[in-house]
């Protein structure tokens, strides 16, 4: 692996966790550009965070503005929207269900009660396909656990979420082992303008769907997977019913593709 690789790779890990220290402080966007720095001192749509002894600066990049209120049980949220990205969707997770809606207006109120949320999550859709752009927990979550391998603890997962059986289909191996060339190659991006996305790859299906991952082990890779609703959506999508798991195992990182399908 080349040390542009083993760079990316400790900068992707670094990066989540110190995301995940900036959230416990009120700070829920996920487009950043985060700096070491000596002397930390705070700015608008930035914050700072302690990680290994280090200080960083965790700046929000773009022009998206997000703002979320609990009003007598109600979450109102208000988005300003980027020109980047030609269209936003609203994760909205409680518990095991996760529902997915596009995001048409700047002002929405949610029907379901506050209190029955346990995280928002809006993605973008970009010219790499879609991006984590904000995240935020309203109450803790017990994570589904790791048991021993992916194929074990997602039929562990889709079971005790009470959804339909999921198969691994070899019909999707190639479209899956293209997905994670691809991250291998140009991060974490579900489209680029050379190869396309998993629809350019051949399969063949109605519904298809696709989570991509880097980090340092399997475990933490399920951690970072279901700890996310955008990518807990596809887990537990009940119209999902074949998938296929590619990854690829090094020393100290693991990088992975995910294809779902009908």
């Amino acid at each position: 692996m080349s040390f542009f690789w083993v760079y990316l790779f400790s900068y992707l890990f670094e990066k989540d966790s110190i995301l995940e220290k900036a959230e416990n402080v009120g700070f829920f966007y996920k487009n950043t550009e985060i700096s070491e720095v000596t002397v930390c001192k705070p700015e608008k749509n930035a914050v700072c965070v302690q990680h290994n002894g280090k200080i960083y600066l965790a700046k929000k990049s773009g022009n998206l503005e997000i703002t979320a209120e609990i009003v007598k049980d109600s979450i109102h949220l208000t988005v300003s929207p980027d020109p980047a990205y030609i269209s936003y969707f609203l994760y909205i997770q409680s518990g095991c269900n996760v529902h997915k809606i596009q995001i048409t207006k700047r002002e929405i109120i949610l029907e379901e009660k506050a209190a029955n949320i346990t995280r928002l999550q809006i993605t973008g859709t970009g010219v790499g396909g879609p991006e984590i752009l904000w995240s935020r927990k309203f109450k803790e979550e017990k994570l589904p656990p790791f048991s021993n391998n992916f194929d074990t603890s997602l039929k562990s997962l889709r079971k005790s979420c009470k959804k339909s059986n999921i198969s691994i289909d070899k019909r999707l191996e190639e479209a899956a082992q293209k997905s994670l060339e691809k991250v291998q190659s140009e991060g974490l991006k579900h489209y680029s303008s050379k190869d396309g996305g998993i629809r350019h790859t051949g399969v063949h299906k109605k519904i298809l769907g696709e989570n991509l991952f880097t980090a340092k082990n399997e475990a933490e890779a399920w951690k970072m997977l279901v700890s996310s609703p955008s990518h807990l959506y596809n887990l537990i999508n009940p119209q999902f019913r074949h998938y296929f798991y590619a990854i690829k195992k090094e020393k100290d990182e693991t990088s992975g593709a995910i294809v779902f399908s009908d």
